[in-house]
């Protein structure tokens, strides 16, 4: 009990775990910062790397070869200019944003109202009892 007391009592660590503290924060500060810093860095190099890939040509030629009795066809491929791959695709992800957007527009649409509700409740009840009665008929 008296060295419970002790500790109650005791101011020395006061100033410690003020700066212990301050550390933590500085250092978790930091840390946040770096990985946004290094983040970024990851994103950028991935973006050049992949324009790097694309820019690649990987078009070619076979040409074909006949002999006497044995021929091998010939095949080729041309590979489509950057520049029209990249707005072909920049199009897509456009179209792909539009689609996104248009179904968040819906969902932000304000909810119909109880009047609206029960009209709509009605005409199901009417087309339920038209069907009934023309599977009974």
């Amino acid at each position: 009990m008296n060295l419970l007391k002790n500790f109650w009592n005791d101011e020395a660590g006061l100033v410690m775990s003020a700066e212990l503290v301050m550390l933590g924060t500085v250092g978790v500060l930091g840390a946040t910062v770096g990985l946004s810093a290094a983040s970024t860095a990851i994103n950028d190099e991935m973006v050049e790397f992949s324009q790097a890939i694309r820019s690649l040509d990987q078009s070619y030629h076979i040409q074909g070869h006949k002999s006497c009795r044995a021929w091998t066809a010939s095949s080729s491929y041309r590979q489509q200019d950057v520049a029209v791959s990249l707005a072909d695709l920049c199009g897509q992800i456009e179209a792909a944003e539009e689609k996104v957007d248009s179904r968040s527009n819906l969902k932000r649409q304000a909810p119909p109202k109880s009047k609206e509700l029960r009209k709509k409740m009605e005409a199901k009840k009417k087309k339920n009892k038209a069907k009934k009665k023309k599977n009974e008929a």
